[in-house]
C-alpha cells in the first residue's frame, strides 16, 4: 500500500520525526487501514471472531477518548471513477484467494462501524479513495493523521502523520495507558530541510520509487534503474549521508533509494524528470499512462474534487455534489447516505461501474465461491439499482483464480430505485420477505432484541440455499451462538474466555468398551459433563464446548472443508442481506456480527454437537428457562419455513 520503499528512508532518518503530545486534540483516522490493521495485529482468527474483535475495538477507542482525543474516522468509497486502481484491486482480490487465512474477514468493517456508532464517534465515507480527503480534513482541523498508508509520507500533512505502529498498542490492549511511551509523528517539513530539492518534487519521487499505480518492478522503472541516468557515482560519499542511522553489517545498501535521490538532486525539475521516465517507457502507451497517472495522483491538487467532510462532521448538510465527479445518474439521496455511512460501497460501485469485486473468505477447497449462496439477494439488489435483467459484472473466486461472471437483476422486483425514499415501511419489509424467501418472525419470537427478526430470516435463507445441504447441528450452532453472544455483555464475554467453570469438562467415552458399534463399525463417542444435571448456565456451555473442542481441533485445517464452507456461506448471506436492508433504509434492525457470527465458537459447537448423542443444549439451559424458550422458539420458526435434515 502506498510507496513502500519510502518507509526505509524515513525509518533511517530520526530527524524527520517529532514527539507528539498525544492528548487533548483532534485526530483524523484512516478507517480502511485501521479496521484491517487491528484485526491482523490482534491475531484474531480469519474465520471471523467478531465478538472478540468488537471488544478490542472498544478498548482502542476508549483509550483515545480517555486521553481526550476526538477521533474522526474516514473511509474509502467506491472504485475510482476512471478505474485507475482497478488492477490493484483485482490483484488484492487474488491475494485473498491465495492466502485467505491472512486476510480480514468480510464482516469486520460492519463490526468496526457498529463500535463507532455505539461510542458516538464521528465517521464518514469519501466518494472514492480517501487519501486526499483525509489530508485535506487534517490540515483544516490542524491535527495529525493516523494511518498505515505510506502515501501520507508523500502528502503535505501539515501537523504530522502518525503510523499505527508508533502507538503503544501492546499496552492499549492490556488496558494500560503507558504515559511514558513517546508517540512520534512524521513531519514532512523535516524531510524538506534535509532534501530541499524534494519540496516541489514529491510526486516525481513517489513515481520513481514505485507505488500502487506504477509498480517498482514495472518495465519503465527497471529500464530507468539500469540506465546511465540513475547510475550512482563511484565515490559513495556523495550518497552515504542519506541515512542518519548507519547501515548495519549484512543489511541491504538500499541501492534503489540512493539511485532515485541522486538522480533527483541533479535534475531538480519535475517536468524534466517526468519526460525522462516517459522516455524509458519506450513508447509503450500502457506504461506511459501509468507514469502520468502516478504523477497526477501524488501531485498536490489545485482544484479539489471531493466534498467538504468538515461541514458534515461539524453538523452541516451534505448539500449538492460539491464539485464531486460522481455521475449524474446516481441519486443525491444515495450519495448523501453513502457519505454518512448508511449505504455500502457495493451500491455505489453497482450504479457507477456496473461491477463488483467480491472478497474471498476462508471457505474450504470447493471450486465455487461461497458467495454463490447469496446470489439471489444480490440479484434483487441489482434489479433495484439498475433494473430487471440489467447486466452486472462480478469478479469472484472460481477454484483458485479471480474470474468474471455476468449477473442480471432479478425479474421479480417490480419497484425502482427512485421509489425507495417514498415507500412505506411495510412495502420495504415485503421486499425483504421476497428476497430472503422467509416471512417476518412475530414479536413473540423476537422478544426484546429487534435484530432477531432479520437474523432468523437470514438464517432461514441460508439453510435453504447453502450447498452442501445444512443439517440440524449447523442450525443449532448458529442459534445458540446468537443466544449466547446477544445476551452477554462485553465485560462478561471477557470472563467467558477464562473458563467460567474451570472444572467442568465435556469428555469422550468410547462405547466400544460395552460392545456397542457405531457408524461404519467405529465407536460412537458420547460427551459427558459432571454438571449436565445440576444448576448450569448458558455461559457454562461456552466454557465446556470450547474446552472440549480445544483438545481435538488444532487449526482450521482440522475442520472438514464442508463445515468451513457452510459457515462462510452464512457470512455471505449476512453481508448481502445487510446491504439490501441498508438500501431500503433499514426497515428492520440490522444484525450485529459480534452477536451472530463468532467463527471459532460456531466450529467448536458444531463439532461438539456431532460428537454427542445427548441434547447438551437442553441440559445446559435447563436452569435458564427464558433462554431455553427463546432457543426452541427460534428453532421452530426456522424448521417451520424450511426443511432441516438430521445430522446423519
Amino acid at each position: 500500500m502506498g510507496v513502500p520503499s519510502f518507509i526505509i528512508l524515513v525509518e533511517k532518518n530520526p530527524s524527520f520525526w517529532r514527539v507528539c503530545h498525544f492528548h487533548d486534540m483532534e485526530l483524523v483516522i484512516d478507517g480502511n487501514c485501521l479496521f484491517n490493521f487491528l484485526y491482523k495485529y490482534l491475531n484474531i482468527d480469519a474465520i471471523g471472531n467478531y465478538s472478540e474483535y468488537s471488544v478490542k475495538l472498544e478498548m482502542f477507542f476508549m483509550w483515545l477518548i480517555n486521553r481526550r482525543i476526538t477521533p474522526y474516522v474516514i473511509f474509502d468509497g467506491a472504485y475510482d471513477i476512471d478505474d485507475k486502481k482497478i488492477e490493484t484491486v483485482k490483484c488484492r482480490a487474488q491475494q485473498r484467494i491465495n492466502n485467505p487465512e491472512e486476510q480480514t474477514p468480510i464482516l469486520a468493517k460492519t463490526t468496526f462501524t457498529n463500535i463507532l456508532n455505539k461510542l458516538k464517534i464521528s465517521f464518514l465515507k469519501c466518494d472514492f479513495e480517501a487519501d486526499r480527503d483525509i489530508q485535506r480534513l487534517a490540515n483544516e482541523l490542524k491535527c495529525p493523521v493516523l494511518s498505515r498508508d505510506s502515501d501520507f509520507f508523500i502528502f503535505d500533512v501539515h501537523y504530522g502523520y502518525i503510523p499505527f505502529d508508533s502507538l503503544p498498542l501492546n499496552s492499549i490492549f492490556k488496558g494500560i495507558d503507558n504515559q511514558e511511551f513517546k508517540i512520534k509523528a512524521y513531519v514532512i517539513e523535516n524531510l524538506w530541510k534535509k532534501f530541499p530539492f524534494l519540496r516541489c518534487n514529491m510526486a516525481l519521487l513517489a513515481t520513481a520509487l514505485g507505488n500502487d499505480y506504477l509498480n517498482k518492478n514495472s518495465n519503465v522503472l527497471q529500464n530507468a534503474y539500469r540506465s546511465d541516468n540513475f547510475r550512482l557515482p563511484r565515490c559513495k560519499t556523495e550518497v552515504s549521508d542519506l541515512f542518519e542511522i548507519p547501515i548495519r553489517k549484512g543489511e541491504p545498501f538500499f541501492i534503489t533509494i540512493r539511485k532515485v535521490l541522486y538522480w533527483m538532486c541533479r535534475y531538480k525539475d519535475a517536468e524534466r524528470g517526468k519526460r525522462q521516465l516517459l522516455y524509458f517507457c519506450y513508447k509503450d502507451s500502457r506504461e506511459e499512462d501509468m507514469v502520468n497517472r502516478s504523477i497526477k495522483v501524488f501531485t498536490e491538487p489545485d482544484n479539489y474534487m471531493g466534498y467538504n467532510l468538515r461541514v458534515i462532521l461539524k453538523g452541516g448538510q451534505s448539500g449538492s455534489l460539491d464539485g464531486s465527479i460522481i455521475p449524474i445518474q446516481v441519486p443525491t439521496w444515495i450519495i448523501d447516505s453513502h457519505r454518512r455511512g448508511g449505504i455500502p460501497d457495493f451500491i455505489l460501485n453497482t450504479l457507477i461501474h456496473e461491477r463488483n469485486i467480491l472478497l474471498c473468505q476462508v471457505e474450504g477447497s470447493h471450486a465455487i465461491s461461497s458467495h454463490e449462496c447469496s446470489l439471489s439477494i444480490r440479484e434483487v439488489l441489482y434489479a433495484l439499482l439498475l433494473g430487471p435483467k440489467e447486466a452486472v459484472t462480478e469478479h469472484d473466486r472460481y477454484k483458485m483464480s479471480v474470474c468474471e461472471f455476468q449477473r442480471e437483476g432479478g425479474t421479480r422486483v417490480t419497484c425502482e430505485l427512485s421509489d425507495i425514499p417514498y415507500m412505506y415501511r411495510e412495502l420495504k419489509m415485503q421486499l425483504l420477505v421476497e428476497a430472503l424467501e422467509c416471512p417476518i418472525p412475530s414479536v413473540l419470537i423476537c422478544e426484546s432484541l429487534g435484530q432477531t427478526r432479520i437474523f432468523l430470516m437470514i438464517t432461514t435463507y441460508w439453510v435453504k440455499m447453502a450447498k452442501p445441504t445444512i443439517d440440524i447441528n449447523f442450525l443449532k450452532s448458529v442459534l445458540i451462538n446468537y443466544l449466547l453472544f446477544s445476551t452477554t455483555k462485553h465485560t462478561e464475554f471477557c470472563e467467558l474466555k477464562k473458563d467460567i467453570r474451570e472444572d467442568d469438562i465435556l469428555y469422550k467415552r468410547n462405547p466400544l468398551a460395552d460392545g456397542t458399534k457405531g457408524f461404519e463399525d467405529q465407536g460412537v463417542e458420547i460427551l459427558y459433563s459432571k454438571y449436565l444435571h445440576v444448576d448450569v448456565r448458558l455461559k457454562d456451555l461456552y466454557s465446556a464446548v470450547t474446552g472440549f473442542a480445544a483438545r481435538y481441533i488444532k487449526t482450521n485445517r482440522d475442520n472438514k472443508s464442508n463445515i468451513i464452507r457452510t459457515f462462510a456461506q452464512f457470512q455471505s448471506c449476512i453481508l448481502y442481506a445487510t446491504y439490501l436492508n441498508q438500501l431500503l433504509n433499514n426497515p428492520l434492525e440490522n444484525v450485529n456480527p459480534a452477536y451472530v457470527f463468532n467463527g471459532k465458537f460456531l466450529h467448536d459447537m458444531y463439532y461438539t454437537l456431532k460428537e454427542t448423542k445427548e441434547d447438551i443444549i437442553e441440559h445446559y439451559l435447563a436452569s435458564e428457562k427464558y433462554h431455553l424458550k427463546c432457543f426452541k422458539s427460534m428453532l421452530q420458526f426456522v424448521q417451520k419455513n424450511v426443511y432441516v435434515g438430521n445430522n446423519e
